[in-house]
């Protein structure tokens, strides 16, 4: 059984679909970017938690971050997917920063979220771009 917040309980037979999480959360970002708040509300849990020190845990608390950011450009580069955590690396070129954010998804809604940001550096001491194609491509 999974717990309200989606922790693992006793006797629990949660199998996590990783594949369907990585699509909600894509889906997400793509309406976080755009500043689609009615799939935002659609795909974000009522008590949804926010580790990011600038905004405010719930829902609605996120929905107004994003109507006030959005629209935002973004490229995804990497993403990964395991049991119920799904991660995008990405810039948001709108703002110069490199991010990693972190979804937990449970029944089809992001339950909890956390980033990490760093300014995108106009050199680096390896002289690789932090976010070069030929460096991503598989």
């Amino acid at each position: 059984m999974v717990s309200q917040r989606g922790h693992l309980t006793e006797g629990n037979n949660f199998v996590s679909n990783a594949s369907t999480n990585r699509a909600v959360v894509e889906r997400l970002f793509a309406a976080m970017c755009a500043g689609d708040l009615a799939v935002i509300e659609e795909l974000v849990a009522d008590d949804f938690i926010q580790h990011n020190p600038q905004v405010r845990s719930g829902r609605e608390a996120f929905c107004g971050f994003i109507a006030a950011v959005a629209p935002v450009e973004a490229k995804v580069y990497r993403v990964l997917a395991v049991r119920d955590l799904v991660a995008l690396h990405h810039p948001f070129l709108s703002f110069g920063s490199a991010v990693v954010d972190i979804f937990r998804v449970v029944d089809g809604k992001v339950v909890e979220h956390w980033d990490v940001i760093q300014p995108v550096p106009e050199t680096t001491v390896d002289h690789l771009a932090r976010f070069s194609p030929e460096s991503y491509e598989s």
